[in-house]
């Protein structure tokens, strides 16, 4: 399994339309449980997960993003649209590389 989506209802149903499975989760315990699950058994080279279940879980998500070799997280907007607190990439890079560029 190359991608696996985690996320709201919405986002999961319309991902598997395009042959991508997934996992619908509603709260923090539930967000770690499925992300635990693909961590752990490390089939998945992309886990593409919404703003929203990775705001749930962010240690968990930021541990495995700057840490870990893969699988590679892409957060995507839910249905509400975009989360205007997210962190733009080149914070992202500030924060894994350690240093100002």
């Amino acid at each position: 399994m190359d991608l696996f989506v985690i996320g709201d209802t919405d986002t999961v149903l319309g991902f598997a339309y395009a042959g991508v499975d997934g996992e619908t989760v509603e709260s923090a315990d539930e967000a770690a449980r499925v992300f635990g699950q693909v961590i752990d058994e490390g089939r998945v080279k992309i886990l593409i997960i919404t703003e929203r279940a990775a705001g749930l879980i962010r240690d968990d998500v930021d541990h495995v993003r700057f840490e870990a070799q893969s699988p590679v997280i892409v957060e995507i907007p839910g249905p509400e649209g975009p989360d205007p607190d997210r962190r733009s990439l080149l914070e992202l890079i500030r924060e894994a590389v350690g240093i100002r560029v």
